[in-house]
Formats: structure tokens, sequence, C-alpha cells
């Protein structure tokens, strides 16, 4: 179970989102009339909202236009529509994860006044087995709302980067994460619309304040992931 969380908490690529993919087709010409030119107007989609409960805490948040929306078993994912096919891998766009788990999952720190958000992510990074051979940097601490919140920034093995940020709320006793995630070519992307993705987040029925993210550098600066080195013996 705490290797399950703590999976979900070191990246988003896991999470592959459904896109639809539309065919438009178009009809022949009439040879018989003559169309009469009309001037058209194609409306913008409209943005939609998606919430649940999750252990408890209802969270509830904007789907930027054009974007899918779906309740998983255990969070809400919200999607690019970026075609119908993807890979298990590779991400073909950006996607922002949602997932809350008890503080308590996780194990309690020999010193009780460390910075909780925080040393729940130091925690995971701390785990090779976690990290793989992926690029993390260290958590750091700030402040959302009141609620006691850190991030950190990975770049991983699939040409993926990752935003995660854990919100520690109610009383402390429950961890909100957030995964945001793309294409590592489209890094930049994520600090950009942070705060237009995060607009309308809602928690337990208050809205959390955008401007408590301004605190996060701007650009974002993801560590650089080297492919590792592969030693060939020399034949004797």
């Amino acid at each position: 179970m705490l290797y399950q969380l703590l999976w979900k908490l070191l990246t988003l690529s896991l999470y592959i989102g459904i896109s639809l993919g539309i065919v438009a087709c178009d009809g022949g010409d009439d040879p018989t009339s003559t169309p009469i030119p009309t001037a058209t107007t194609t409306p913008a989609p409209a943005a939609k909202s998606i919430s649940a409960t999750l252990s408890g805490v209802n969270i509830a948040m904007r789907v930027p236009p054009g974007w899918n929306g779906r309740k998983m078993n255990d969070g809400i994912l919200v999607a690019e529509h970026r075609g119908s096919i993807h890979t298990s891998s590779k991400l073909m766009g950006m996607q922002v994860f949602i997932f809350v788990h008890a503080v308590d999952n996780f194990p309690a720190p020999v010193n009780s006044a460390s910075h909780p958000a925080r040393r729940i992510l130091q925690q995971i990074i701390s785990q090779p087995a976690m990290v793989g051979n992926s690029v993390v940097s260290s958590p750091q601490a700030f402040v959302w709302d009141g609620n006691d919140a850190a991030y950190y920034l990975v770049n991983d093995t699939n040409e993926n980067v990752s935003l995660v940020m854990a919100v520690v709320i109610a009383n402390q006793s429950q961890l909100v994460a957030i995964n945001i995630s793309c294409p590592s070519d489209r890094a930049a992307s994520i600090r950009e619309t942070l705060p237009d993705l995060l607009a309308d987040l809602w928690v337990n029925g208050a809205l959390m304040s955008v401007s408590g993210i301004d605190v996060l550098p701007d650009p974002l600066v993801f560590p650089v992931y080297t492919q590792p080195t592969v030693t060939v013996a020399a034949t004797p």
C-alpha cells in the first residue's frame, strides 16, 4: 500500500489520459445548385468542471476547454486532447492527476517538528527503488493558503517532466497531491499554464488561491536527465 502511494507521488507518467479522436467528414458539393456563402462563427469550447470525494476530501477543479477530465479509482485525471493513440511511457500532452491520502499512511518523522509536506516528499525521493534512473530535485517547502506545502521536479527516463506538489490540509491529517506532467520538450509550459490549470481548484468547498503558487520559481528549472553510459567489456 505504501509503495503504491509513494510511486504515485513520484511521477504521473503511468497515468496516460484517454483522448477522443475526432474525424470530420466533408460532404460532396451539389452540382445542381450554387451554395450561398454565409458567415459562420465557431464557438469556443466551454470550460467544464470535475469533482470527486477522495479519502473523505472533496476535490473539484476546472477542466480547460478542449481537455478531458476523468474520475479514476483513486483520483482525478485531467488531460489534453492529443489524439487517440498513446504509448505506455511517453506522454503525448500535458496531464494533471490529483489524489488524496491520510498523512498517517506515511511513516512518522523522527523529528515531529519537521515540515510534514516536505518530509513526506523527502521520504519518497530518498528511496532508490522509487526514483530509479529518473532525476529528482530536492523538495522545497512553501505555504499555500496557510497550509503546509512542498514540491519537487522530476525528469524521467521516458522523456517526461513532472511538477509534484503536496499540501497538507484538515488539521494536517490529509495530504492532497497534485502531479502535473508533460513531454520534456514542453517543460516550460508547466509553469506557464500553472495559474490557469489551478485557477478553480476547490478543496472541501474552499477555493485554493492561485496566488499561493506564485512562490514557485518562474521558470521552473527541471533537473537534467542524462542517459546512463553503457560500458561494453572488451573481448579478450
